[in-house]
């Protein structure tokens, strides 16, 4: 695993069993409910409206926000959200100073996709903040934020930790008013850097520096020589805290110099380390605890005895934790849980959030349901702590997108599944030119919604909805009652362990819609629709020898029956499986390719314009988009011919005329650059032009799919991306060769139509049509066609739904939208 994915990976480190919160805590008290954070990361507190209480500071990872939350009465009864920034891309980190020596606290960010390390200033002291002012914006992969009067001048300096090029640095305030000054290297050898924390280690009156650093395990501090910022060289601590996350330092012994604390995720360690003659000297780890996933510390005298106690949080366990320092020498007693439903704690902190004189605990955490800003009330001052009290909660994640016309109006309208809400909604289209409505819910009952698919289940004329699931292990579907949207309740077709991914085709040959599934349990299966009205049969196994992740139908062999492609991320492996008898009997798997490294997605078209289906992959480790060429019609396949390796962490792949030139392009959906993008099929062949980016601002792209969102006639591209739970689209303003025709001529009609489809051009022949589905199968496709200015098409046998036609003259295509009644 690369360094970058083993260092992303921590945010979505889990623990997937059930838990319970200790009986002596009370019910949750929820002060914001469905509030606006996702994937919060790091918390701080501060008096931000100058009121003399403290409030709360939070960064979220996939909504990109710093925000705060005022405590209204002192306490710690907190108000809504107030964002800050939306500009700091992945924010992992959060502080508050005086900057600008105005007498008011203002707020620092370090994000990471952007590798900036900016402030906000408070403009009048009540928590208005102005523009986000960025101090630098090539920290890469910047992970922390500290401030400290780095260089003695009496104002407050700049410290980051940046994870992707190992730096520990620091910036001038030169002014004292927040101007700063040029990025100055502390060092470079914090290898996988993401602590960062600044005291008087050596006792001399100056500010040190410490750091944490994952890569190479290491919690080190540099001495600041001078006094004015000139730093020595590392001094390494130890080495022995694997996966080093969190540094902390106060005076643990009570001997008057300052320890050191550290967290570390890889051994699960909270550990400290005696300064042991007050100038940096520091003796070996003695471990308080091991608690899973440790990932944050932080230091505090919680049961008031005069003494510094230690607070922890960690991913794995869900724990919010506190260990007492019995005897003020460093002596810690068991762990005192504090709370168990902080689900992927991420940060812990202290401060008397209500007022009374003792220090109370915040915590943030980010899996799944989670993604909550929570505080427990100290409530004797001796360490006893009430019920959680959320002050923000969100859950999201788009992680699957489709096309369908829902409401019956002939335009195509949007549907999504989310993991983080559960959700199975839909977007109407309203005015049919890509103009959305708010989202309408079919189902918050898909835990961990991983897949959705349209189709025509019950055979009534409008499309169904389809889902899968991945907690609940369901295969559902949802009936369209009305043909206008309205959706009847969840009807199970399978409770099958795990799934992940749900497709639609006719795999009996009884014209009716049957249903395929990929699960974790190394299963493809179907689910024969046995009425055509949506009474599903049992599960039937195609292969349960494959850890697929995604599957989707074609007539690989010409035969006129669907069989199956996969791919399988673990086992690197494109697949096909034939139906052998065109009644969803299907043969042994038939390898494509094994030169995929996680492969993540399959999709079929006619690339090479030769009348059978080529088959397309995505595959996330070594960045590929590549096809496979049918070389005989009959599921023979040729060697992987790649498109591109410049999709970083490629998650999905789909195949549209883009350009309205009659063949078939690819578009793409990149996890770790945050990437849509699309390649010309430049001859109709399968030669593929470079990578032309739709858009870097899918945070963590995941789906990727194209239809005619706006009615114009041309193929859009739609996303979904899991980290800023968006769905979005883009519109085609590409011009086509269909502007060659002065003017434009052909007619179709009757459209919509219930069978004949004429086509007619007065002003040139027609040279030939395809008619394709939205998925891009070819359904009907004509001979050449030599001097005749018009056609028929008999569409009479083909199902109720959008169909595109592509028609060719000899001055140029065009591709229009044909609904079939």
């Amino acid at each position: 695993m690369s360094n970058m994915v083993k260092f992303l990976t921590l945010i979505f480190t889990v623990s997937l069993f059930s838990l319970q919160a200790q009986t002596t805590f009370g019910d949750q008290n929820v002060i914001i409910e469905n509030g606006s954070v996702d994937n919060a990361y790091s918390v701080y507190c501060a008096d931000l409206d100058g009121d003399g209480d403290m409030d709360v500071l939070s960064a979220s990872l996939s909504d990109d926000k710093i925000a705060w939350y005022e405590n209204t009465d002192g306490n710690g009864t907190f108000g809504a959200q107030q964002v800050i920034t939306t500009s700091a891309d992945r924010p992992g980190s959060v502080y508050s100073a005086d900057i600008d020596s105005d007498g008011d606290m203002d707020v620092l960010s370090a994000s990471w996709n952007d590798d900036k390390i900016a402030w906000y200033e408070n403009t009048d002291g009540s928590g208005t903040f102005g523009a986000q002012q960025v101090i630098i914006d090539t920290a890469s992969v910047s992970t922390s934020v500290y401030c400290a009067d780095i260089d003695g001048d009496g104002d407050m300096d700049i410290l980051s930790a940046s994870w992707g090029d190992n730096k520990i640095a620091w910036y001038e305030n030169t002014d004292g008013n927040g101007s700063f000054g040029i990025q100055q290297v502390i060092t470079t050898v914090a290898h996988g850097a993401h602590s960062v924390y600044s005291v008087d280690i050596d006792g001399d009156g100056d500010m040190d520096v410490l750091s944490a650093s994952e890569d190479d395990d290491k919690i080190a501090w540099y001495e600041n020589t001078d006094g004015n910022g000139t730093f020595g060289t590392q001094q390494v601590i130890t080495t022995d805290a694997d996966y080093a996350h969190s540094v902390y330092a106060s005076d643990l012994d009570g001997d008057g110099d300052m320890d050191v604390l550290s967290a570390s995720f890889g051994d699960d360690k909270i550990a400290w380390y005696e300064n042991t003659d007050g100038n940096g000297t520091f003796g070996a780890q003695q471990v308080i605890t091991t608690a899973a996933g440790a990932i944050s510390v932080y230091c505090v005298d919680l049961d008031g005895d005069g003494d510094l106690d230690v607070l922890s949080a960690s991913g794995d366990d869900n724990k919010i934790a506190w260990y007492e320092n019995t005897d003020g020498h460093g002596t810690f007693g068991a762990q005192q849980v504090i709370t168990t439903i902080a689900n992927g704690a991420n940060s812990v902190y202290s401060t008397d959030l209500d007022g009374d004189g003792d220090m109370d605990v915040l915590s943030i955490s980010s899996y799944l349901s989670d993604n909550k800003i929570a505080w427990y009330e100290n409530t004797d001052g001796n360490g006893t702590f009430g019920a959680q009290q959320v002050i923000n909660i969100a859950a999201d994640g788009a992680f699957s997108v489709f096309c369908a016309d829902i409401d019956s109006d002939g335009d195509m309208d949007v549907l999504s599944a989310s993991e983080l809400d559960d959700k199975i909604a839909w977007y109407e289209n309203t005015d049919g030119n890509g103009t959305f409505g708010t989202q309408q819910l079919i189902t918050t009952s898909a835990d961990c919604a991983s897949s959705v698919f349209s189709v025509d289940i019950d055979s009534d004329g409008d499309v169904d909805v389809l889902s899968a699931s991945q907690l609940d292990n369901k295969i559902a579907w949802y009936e369209n009652t009305d043909g206008n949207g309205t959706f009847g309740t969840q009807q199970l077709i399978t409770t099958d362990a795990y799934a992940f991914s749900v497709y639609c085709a006719d795999l009996d040959g009884d014209e009716d819609m049957d249903v395929l599934s990929v699960s974790v349990d190394h299963k493809i299966a179907w689910y024969e629709n046995t009425d055509g009205h949506g009474t599903f049969g049992t599960q039937q196994v195609i292969t349960a020898a494959t850890n697929a992740s995604s599957v989707y139908c074609a007539d690989l062999d010409g035969d006129g029956d669907m069989d199956v492609i996969s791919a399988s991320e673990y086992e690197a492996k494109i697949a096909w499986y034939e139906n052998t008898d065109g009644n969803g009997t299907f043969g042994v798997q038939q390898v494509i390719t094994t030169a995929v490294d996680d492969a993540c997605s399959v999709c079929s078209a006619d690339l090479d314009g030769d009348g059978d289906m080529d088959v397309l992959s995505a595959s996330s480790e070594d960045d590929k988009i590549a096809w496979y060429e049918n070389t005989d019609g009959n599921g023979t396949f040729g060697t992987q011919q790649i498109i591109t390796t410049a999709a970083n962490g490629a998650k999905s792949v789909f195949s549209a005329d883009l350009d309205g030139d009659g063949d078939m392009d690819v578009v793409s959906a990149s996890w770790n650059d945050d990437k849509i993008a699309w390649y010309e099929n430049t001859d109709g062949s399968g030669t593929f032009g470079t990578q032309q980016v739709i858009t870097t601002d899918a945070d963590y792209a995941h789906s990727v799919y194209a239809s005619d969102l706006d009615g114009d006639g041309d193929m859009d591209v739609l996303s979904a991306s899991f980290d800023d739970d968006k769905i979005a689209w883009y519109e085609n303003l590409l011009e086509t060769e269909i502007e060659t025709i002065q003017p434009c001529s052909i007619s179709i009609y009757p459209n919509p139509t219930n069978g004949i489809l004429m086509i007619e051009n007065t002003q040139w022949p027609i040279s030939g049509y395809k008619i394709s589905d939205i998925l891009g199968n070819i359904i009907i496709e004509s001979q050449q066609i030599t001097n005749k200015t018009s056609s028929q098409i008999d569409m009479s046998g083909m199902h109720n739904g959008i169909y595109l036609i592509n028609i060719q003259t000899k001055e140029g295509n065009i591709t229009e939208k044909v609904i079939k009644e």
